[in-house]
């Protein structure tokens, strides 16, 4: 199974995709919401995305506005957003956004 890792952090990058390779799962890194987009666009693309808030060119919510726009052949992709933030707007305009959930 392949999963998109998009964060800017370079570190937190390399952290997720090394704990995600030792369980066997094959690992697409993004650096930015516009790389992630073009990424899950693809028919092939990954089904599973773990997906920074804050990221340049588009944040983790206009990138899941985006991903829930398309209409890709391959299937429904999941979207995990990766956030500090906490307060219930932030859940819920995570959700509306299209997220499936938080970490």
């Amino acid at each position: 199974m392949k999963i998109l890792v998009a964060d800017d952090d370079s570190i937190s990058r390399t952290l997720m995709q090394r704990t995600l390779q030792k369980f066997g799962y094959a690992v697409i890194l993004a650096e930015n919401g516009r790389m992630a987009a073009e990424i899950l666009s693809m028919s092939d693309g990954p089904r599973l995305a773990l997906v920074d808030w804050m990221m340049p060119e588009l944040d983790g919510p206009e990138l899941c506005r985006e991903v829930r726009d398309l209409h890709r052949e391959g299937g429904y992709i999941y979207i995990v957003l990766l956030t500090s933030k906490q307060s219930s707007e932030d859940i819920v305009a995570g959700l509306e956004a299209g997220a499936d959930d938080f970490v």
